[in-house]
């Protein structure tokens, strides 16, 4: 189904809650004011395969999908508030005082489902590392799981394009637990990577994250 939408509708700022602060972990809920809309909108876009090599498991065992809504001619002071609030909560709740950026697109979306049927609990998606802060906003209702964090893991090669499951048993973790239109901001050094409580509840459904990411202003001298 075609749906007309405004990129700045999408991304309005509602009455959001920061219901957590914990070891530079932010999370806040009731992120956008449209999260309906937002998410008929996802729902309904082609999702395009994501990280592939010759071999891959991407659509054998799993769906690993990166598709992106275009921000046409848009309105900059509505975006600038977007900006604004993610700015704030970065300097009010992470203590971070240091200019930044965003990278990316801010309508890029994760999206990822099971193909192969009884995919046991310790297979997870690959840690690996980002920016200075990753952004998450969780869009399906499925939301069994939500983002792994692992503190202990060091020089792990990153080989997502051939296989994005790795067995995860053996690493400490910390799960930010997904609810739909919840956001969470943290340190993107820190290994980390989707958590899948239930494998087979991504069966039918997809499991969708709205990605975006802040990292100090390059310097272009």
């Amino acid at each position: 189904m075609n749906i007309p939408y405004v990129p700045e509708d999408l991304l309005e700022i509602g009455d959001y809650e920061v219901v957590s602060n914990e070891n530079n972990i932010l999370v806040v809920d009731n992120w956008y004011k449209n999260f309906e809309e937002l998410h008929q909108v996802v729902t309904n876009i082609p999702v395009p395969r994501w990280k592939w090599k010759e071999g891959s498991r991407n659509f054998v065992d799993y769906y690993d999908c990166r598709p992106s809504l275009n921000i046409n001619f848009p309105d900059n002071n509505k975006i600038g508030s977007f900006f604004n609030h993610i700015g704030d909560l970065v300097q009010n709740h992470l203590q971070e005082q240091e200019p930044f950026q965003f990278v990316g697109n801010l309508l890029d979306f994760n999206f990822y489902k099971n193909i192969k049927q009884g995919v046991p609990n310790t297979m997870q998606h690959h840690p690996h590392t980002d920016f200075k802060f990753n952004c998450v906003v969780y869009m399906d209702k499925v939301a069994s799981g939500g983002t792994a964090l692992y503190e202990k893991i060091d020089g792990l090669p990153n080989n997502e394009d051939e296989n994005l499951l790795i067995d995860i048993s053996k690493y400490e973790k910390t799960i930010i637990p997904a609810k739909p239109n919840r956001l969470v901001i943290f340190p993107g050094h820190i290994f980390h990577g989707g958590y899948i409580e239930d494998h087979d509840k991504y069966l039918e459904d997809w499991r969708i994250n709205q990605v975006f990411f802040l990292s100090p202003p390059q310097n272009n001298t």
